[in-house]
């Protein structure tokens, strides 16, 4: 538009966010303008802070624009993030056929989603790349979406947090070029069951599974079991409900047996569902531990021993409980774990079963491991302080709310193995996990002693190094 039509207003001095504002009704020379350089536009952005319109202009745009939508006619990306119910709803006149990949998130309400993905079939014939992220945790079910999905014929991408019906799930397992899967599956299917009657191999070319769930059922490990890629490399599996750890293992093997065992190395499993957990640590919600079936145990694991190439591996549950053994036969198993996160949903004072002497196994025999998180006792003395020194690779070390005594002790223990120069803990804040009093007084004593052991490791790092620097300069020089 010509520059006495529309311009840019400071909307926050602080962050310098401003927006394209229309000063007067553009005539029919502006439209034909704008209809000219509109076309050259492919890729459109609305989230966060950055200049945009504000919400007057995108009406003018999109409701009085001379001509039928789209308004960007060329447009192949589009990401829209929106707040504001009025403008959300605005961005479903950019959706075109030249459209390639759509990403929607966090709408104002999850209902404002329809409009969007019931048309998609017929306003994005080409879709590649679609996402969708709901507010609520659970995004509504709806069979007109469903279908609207089994009408793209070309999507190599997908990132759904609201559950689909079978006839999507069958059209997305059997689409030949889909190499990321992340769903939301209902419950109930019988997928697995019209899956065994395609004559198609079953997800050809997945690199990339994410399955969400409320309650896990049977079906899913049926439907792991027709994957035929031999490139599926990871996968997450996320449900509302802990799932017994018998059933955790049939998925597990299942998984394992694919014909992409070989190629798996990073595996996720969380429970509860990763977006309920504000609301659970908000209401100090734990989950009944009154349920053994559910304990997450080394022998529940033990299919993961078979991935010669597992680098990461991380898992979210109440009901894992790992001690010295568990850690040590995992580190034994998967040597090659680059990052590994054994963790609660948040912190709630629960105090862990691995010592420090059960970190040994780790920095011995994981020679890459980089990334840990694992709640541990430190309170208790090390038994074995050397434990033959052996640099680590270690960079990062999340020991959430961690009970510590003696931070000079620890600090020893763990500079004469964590020498990376760039090595840091992360510690549990006060308001980092669950409201309880005690817990937050805690977490706040506790954090302040993993921050001096920090600073002393580095220290206790540098005279360790200093040392052998000087006995080795010492030696003769025909020493070996």
């Amino acid at each position: 538009m010509p520059p006495d039509v529309w311009v840019e207003e400071v909307l926050d001095t602080t962050d310098s966010r401003s927006a394209i504002a229309i000063t007067r009704p553009p005539d029919l020379g502006d439209w034909e303008r704008f209809t000219v350089n509109a076309g050259h536009v492919t890729s459109f952005r609305r989230f966060g802070a950055t200049p945009d319109l504000d919400d007057d202009a995108y009406c003018t745009l999109c409701l009085y624009r001379p001509g039928a939508p789209p308004f960007l006619p060329n447009l192949q990306e589009l990401v829209w993030e929106e707040p504001d119910a009025d403008v959300f709803e605005y961005g479903y006149h950019l959706l075109g056929a030249k459209l390639t990949t759509l990403h929607i998130g966090q709408p104002p309400s999850d209902s404002l989603l329809f409009p969007f993905l019931r048309s998609l079939h017929l306003k994005c014939p080409q879709l590649r790349h679609l996402s969708v992220q709901c507010r609520s945790a659970v995004g509504p079910v709806d069979p007109v979406t469903s279908r609207a999905i089994s009408q793209l014929q070309h999507l190599e991408t997908i990132d759904l947090t609201i559950p689909l019906y079978d006839d999507a799930l069958l059209h997305l397992a059997t689409l030949p070029n889909l190499i990321v899967a992340k769903l939301f599956i209902s419950r109930n299917t019988a997928v697995h069951e019209r899956l065994l009657e395609v004559h198609t191999p079953i997800f050809p070319s997945l690199t990339v599974l994410h399955v969400s769930v409320i309650r896990y059922e049977p079906f899913i490990t049926s439907l792991v079991n027709l994957i035929s890629s031999t490139q599926l490399f990871e996968v997450q599996l996320c449900a509302a409900h802990d799932p017994p750890g018998a059933t955790l293992r049939e998925f597990l093997s299942a998984l394992t047996s694919t014909p992409s065992h070989d190629a798996l190395s990073s595996i996720r499993l969380s429970f509860p569902l990763t977006s309920s957990i504000p609301l659970m640590r908000s209401l100090n919600a734990l989950p009944p531990l009154d349920h053994p079936e559910c304990t997450l145990d080394i022998t529940t694991l033990e299919p993961l021993f078979s991935c010669p190439e597992l680098t990461e591996l991380e898992i979210t549950s109440f009901f894992l409980r790992p001690d010295d053994a568990f850690v040590r036969t995992l580190a034994a198993a998967c040597p090659r774990l680059q990052s590994l996160r054994l963790v609660p949903p948040y912190n709630a004072g629960r105090l862990s079963e691995v010592t420090l002497d059960g970190l040994l196994p780790l920095f011995r025999l994981c020679e890459d491991l980089t990334d840990l998180a694992l709640p541990i006792n430190a309170t208790l003395p090390v038994s074995n302080a050397a434990g033959g020194m052996r640099d680590s690779q270690l960079v990062t070390l999340d020991v959430g709310d961690s009970p510590i005594r003696f931070p000079d002790e620890v600090a020893a223990f763990l500079s004469a193995h964590c020498t990376h120069p760039s090595f840091e803990i992360v510690a549990a804040r006060a308001l980092d996990g669950d409201n309880g009093a005690e817990h937050i007084r805690s977490r706040e004593l506790h954090s302040v002693m993993w921050d001096q052991v920090e600073r002393l490791v580095r220290l206790f790092a540098r005279v360790r190094s200093q040392e052998r620097d000087h006995w080795v300069s010492r030696l003769p020089p025909n020493h070996t």
